[in-house]
C-alpha cells in the first residue's frame, strides 16, 4: 500500500481528527500535528502505523516539544526511548 492511502486511512479515523479539515493535512508540513494527536489519542494500531510513516526523529522532537501530549503519554516515549 502506498504512503498515500495510509495517510488518508489514518486521516479518515474521527477520533483521532475530529475537529480539522483532512483534506488539507499533508505528511510534509503537517507532520507535527498528525504525529501529536497519533501519540495522544491514537490506539496500538495507529502507533504501528506512526512508527513506519514518520522518523524516530521526528516522534522525539513530538514528544520533547510538545505541550499538549500528557504526562502518560510522554512516559511512554521515554521507556520506549524516543525521549531523554
Amino acid at each position: 500500500m502506498a504512503k498515500t492511502s495510509d495517510l488518508e486511512h489514518i486521516l479518515k479515523k474521527r477520533y483521532l481528527f475530529w475537529d480539522v479539515f483532512t483534506d488539507r493535512l499533508s505528511k510534509e508540513t503537517n507532520w507535527f500535528f498528525i504525529i501529536e494527536r497519533v501519540l495522544e489519542y491514537g490506539d496500538i494500531e495507529d502507533w504501528s502505523w506512526l512508527k513506519k510513516n514518520f522518523t524516530s526523529g521526528q516522534i522525539a522532537a513530538v514528544g520533547s516539544k510538545s505541550r499538549i501530549l500528557n504526562p502518560k503519554t510522554k512516559a511512554f516515549l521515554k521507556v520506549m526511548g524516543y525521549v531523554s
